[in-house]
């Protein structure tokens, strides 16, 4: 089963030193956030193959907070700048689309609208928001990552502060 976990990075602060958006780094609370919701969603994954991040940086320090709660090498991390400079949702379903088929488990990081209109595209069952931090895991049947995005997955979880918190 093919497992896609759609995370959209952390709480940022609301400006970087030199005014960009890029350069918005994780706020304390946004640290403490996705190292809650990351330090739970270890607890149901066995591994991790892939993760793809934007190279924002708030979307980096997410990325790597969750690395390391599943144990999965932060050196690894393969940037993107699609992932921040999306095309929408068809631009994110061509990066799975050419996901090696040997990867099994991947996290992508990036920022909403994109996230949360994916997730809504490959989950139909999920019709939630997607608050700072927030996970959404969809399973697959099929074997290629191609095929999956042409079909319609199943949620495996939906974690945020809020629900976790319950």
């Amino acid at each position: 089963m093919k497992k896609l976990y759609i995370i959209r990075h952390s709480k940022a602060v609301e400006y970087a030193p030199d005014h960009t958006d890029f350069n918005r780094c994780l706020a304390d609370y946004g640290i403490e956030k996705a190292t809650l919701i990351a330090k739970h969603l270890a607890t149901d994954i066995e591994a991790v193959d892939l993760i793809l991040s934007s190279p924002a940086c708030r979307a980096i320090e997410t990325a790597r907070i969750f690395a390391r709660a599943v144990k999965y090498a932060e050196s690894d991390i393969t940037t993107m700048e699609p992932l921040y400079h999306f095309g929408g949702i068809e631009m994110a379903l061509e990066i799975i689309s050419r996901v090696g088929d040997d990867v099994e488990t991947m996290m992508l990081f990036g920022h909403n609208p994109t996230f949360n209109a994916l997730a809504w595209n490959l989950c139909p069952e999920f019709r939630d928001g997607m608050p700072t931090s927030a996970v959404v895991g969809v399973g697959f049947k099929q074997k290629t990552w191609a095929a999956a995005i042409e079909k319609k997955g199943k949620l495996l979880t939906y974690l945020t502060k809020r629900n976790i918190n319950k």
